[in-house]
């Protein structure tokens, strides 16, 4: 899977902001780490509800599955899981600036 320009960028601040506020919290820094940490919060929380909101496309007989793939459901379902999983990481990480 090639990842567009957008993606990369996106995915860079998302990085960049999870490092960074694991620095800010090694040099016990927590008031500036909450604001590190906002914008992977953020990003990760936008791309796990927006999937959840549209999970019922991707159940049998759904928008993104007409062919009633039980494939394509359980994928879905585990795509959701693995994006629940980043969000609960960065919410901890946020956190711990507290």
């Amino acid at each position: 899977m090639k990842l567009g320009r957008g993606a990369l960028v996106i995915l860079g601040v998302f990085v960049a902001s999870c490092l960074s506020s694991v620095a800010a919290y090694l040099f016990n820094s927590p008031d500036f780490g909450k604001w590190l940490t906002a914008p992977a919060l953020l990003l990760s929380g936008w791309v796990f509800g927006g999937h959840l909101v549209t999970l019922d496309d991707d159940m049998r007989g759904g928008w993104s599955n007409p062919d009633d793939s039980r494939a394509v459901a359980y994928r879905s379902l585990g795509e959701l899981f693995v994006k629940l999983v980043v969000f609960i990481g960065v919410l901890g990480l946020f956190m711990l600036h507290f």
